[in-house]
């Protein structure tokens, strides 16, 4: 299930190792832009050895595309820079560098930045860290991470269901038990049954899927929340940037997203 760097995590990886290189750390690397195909794999020239560019091409970043979803709440209202951010992986995943992600793995990170709706501040902000895997077995593991699309739990309309709808079921069979008209009562009660799973299944919610990053620049609308905008980090501390126009950004647990993750470990980057 591995996936070489995504184009948009190309960006947001290469931002992350130049901020730890470089003097300008917001300066991404043009071989890492989205459009790019270079994976880091590709053979090298033996005539680039000695290059500023191939050592650059060296040290380039590669991550895996795994699921996950969040498993605790997290609103804009009520967070404060600092706040633990919870989440694991619904899907499995194995780093270029041969590192395992199973399924159930919980990943950990931090509110990085908050601003809430106020009567002068019309607008959310939410920026989320994720820098930390820790596997089953309890080891934890330093990591690098972009999220790349995000839904939101659809709504539940299982408290929209018609009222009417039981008791119009339930006078049928009364009038059936009568056996005056026995009969006819009884055909139109098992005529009228069938209808139920029907309306039920009209009243199931319906989940509008997140929208993939395409770019480092690019915004895409939060699955089931069309207000709440999903922008690629552009800082190596955080993971996904969010942003609510007249409206508090409030993700509930079991908010599904998918996140491009690469191991940290021997890069000198720290929680």
């Amino acid at each position: 299930m591995t996936k070489t760097l995504s184009l948009v995590a190309m960006a947001v990886m290469s931002v992350s190792l130049q901020a730890q290189t470089s003097a300008s750390p917001q300066t991404p690397d043009p071989a890492m832009t989205p459009g790019s195909t270079q994976t880091g794999s590709q053979p090298r020239a033996a005539t680039d050895a000695a290059t500023p560019q191939a050592a650059q091409k060296a040290g380039q970043v590669q991550a895996a595309s795994i699921t996950a979803e969040l498993t605790k709440a997290i609103d804009s209202k009520k967070a404060k820079v600092g706040d633990e951010v919870n989440a694991k992986t619904t899907s499995e995943a194995k780093l270029p560098d041969g590192t395992e992600i199973p399924k159930g793995t919980k990943l950990v990170g931090n509110v990085v930045d908050v601003k809430a709706k106020s009567k002068e501040q019309k607008d959310s902000h939410l920026v989320l860290a994720l820098n930390r895997a820790v596997l089953k077995d309890g080891h934890e593991m330093p990591i690098r991470s972009a999220v790349t699309s995000m839904t939101a739990p659809a709504m539940s309309a299982s408290a929209d269901m018609p009222a009417g709808g039981g008791s119009v079921g339930g006078g049928a069979p009364s009038g059936g038990s009568a056996d005056a008209t026995g009969g006819s009562s009884g055909g139109a009660a098992s005529s009228s049954s069938p209808s139920m799973p029907s309306s039920m299944s009209s009243n199931a919610p319906q989940s509008a899927q997140g929208e993939m990053l395409k770019s480092a620049q690019d915004r895409v609308a939060v699955g089931n929340k069309p207000t709440v905008m999903l922008s690629a980090p552009t800082t190596p501390e955080s993971a996904g940037v969010l942003d609510a126009q007249g409206e508090n950004i409030s993700l509930d647990s079991g908010t599904k997203f998918t996140v491009n993750i690469a191991s940290a470990q021997g890069s000198g980057q720290g929680q």
